[in-house]
């Protein structure tokens, strides 16, 4: 049971401090920035529902956003959350090329940067 939790714990520590260092995801594409944008994927899929409603109604009104850009968006948590769990699993390798983000935008939080 001991040794369960602190697996767990050094887990936990590898992943926070994995997040923390370095660069903003998306900023450069390396290994460090595919495992973040991975991790965060992985656990912030659910976030591409308000995202895609957001983007939708700005891009054709608020009608449009409220009812598909909400089908969109359920439609695109189990996508977003896969992509995440590849994305952190071969952080190691550049594929796509040079380390590339699979979906556009490369997080569901990327809904709100200024462009």
């Amino acid at each position: 049971m001991r040794t369960t939790r602190r697996v767990g714990f050094y887990l936990f520590a590898a992943t926070a401090a994995l997040l923390l260092a370095g660069s903003a995801v998306g900023d450069c594409q390396d290994m460090r920035a595919k495992a973040q944008r991975g991790f965060a994927n992985m656990v912030g899929g659910v976030v591409e529902i308000p995202g895609c409603v957001a983007d939708t109604a700005q891009k054709k009104g608020p009608w449009f956003g409220y009812s598909v850009g909400l089908l969109k968006g359920i439609g695109m948590v189990p996508v977003r959350t896969v992509v995440g769990i590849y994305e952190f699993l071969t952080f190691y390798v550049p594929a796509p090329a040079d380390y590339e983000p699979v979906l556009k935008p490369a997080t569901p939080f990327n809904y709100w940067d200024a462009d």
